[in-house]
């Protein structure tokens, strides 16, 4: 992992990212406070994107970056799934990744739709554990216009009554020497890991 990696999400949230994304492509080779109802939605700052490169010690601002710069996130939790929609002001056409991390009251999942060197792919695991892919039958991911739609059952998640919800979107330049991020649930990124909503129970 490079220097560059490291300073992303703080950057804890996207070392794990780029672990799950390395498993997956492996695979593929061989705030708090309770919402009040199942839906939690955020609008996030348009034009927070950053840049963070090998040579520059801090993010960068990129205001007229539009891919991969999340304006809104919502959330649905069911009866039967958890439903993440993330609404973009363009889509990446470039290898570019989202990360979306699910804590339950008794763990924390991560979610990595990911667009890689010609590959793409859906992977699922836990948070902390081996990084190892887990099985998980009905979760999906697709586009809706500009928004990433991601879809995983609540069965996958142990049933939980409630749940928060963090997501980042990260888009590589041809090279991956610029690399370019946005928590949708802060203006740019933080610090630590991705902010998390408030628990939203079951609908």
């Amino acid at each position: 992992m490079t220097p560059l990696d490291s300073r992303i999400f703080g950057m804890p949230a996207l070392r794990r990212l780029l672990a799950v994304l390395a498993l997956a492509v492996a695979v593929l080779l061989s705030s708090a406070g309770i919402a009040s109802a199942q839906n939690w939605s955020l609008a996030d700052p348009k034009g927070d994107v950053v840049s963070i490169t090998e040579d520059a010690p801090e993010p960068v601002p990129a205001p007229n970056r539009r891919a991969g710069d999340v304006w809104r996130t919502s959330v649905s939790h069911t009866a039967t799934k958890v439903v993440i929609r993330v609404t973009m002001q363009a889509v990446p056409t470039r290898d570019w990744s989202a990360f979306a991390q699910i804590r339950t009251p008794r763990t924390s999942f991560d979610l990595v739709q990911f667009k890689f060197d010609g590959f793409r792919g859906l992977s699922f695991s836990k948070t902390n554990g081996s990084g190892a892919e887990i099985r998980c039958r009905g979760k999906s991911s697709r586009i809706d216009g500009t928004a990433l739609v991601l879809t995983v059952p609540r069965t996958c998640l142990g049933n939980p009554a409630s749940v928060r919800v963090g997501v980042g979107v990260v888009v590589y330049d041809q090279d991956m020497e610029i690399i370019y991020a946005d928590d949708a649930l802060r203006r740019g990124i933080g610090l630590e890991d991705l902010r998390l909503s408030p628990l939203i129970r079951r609908g």
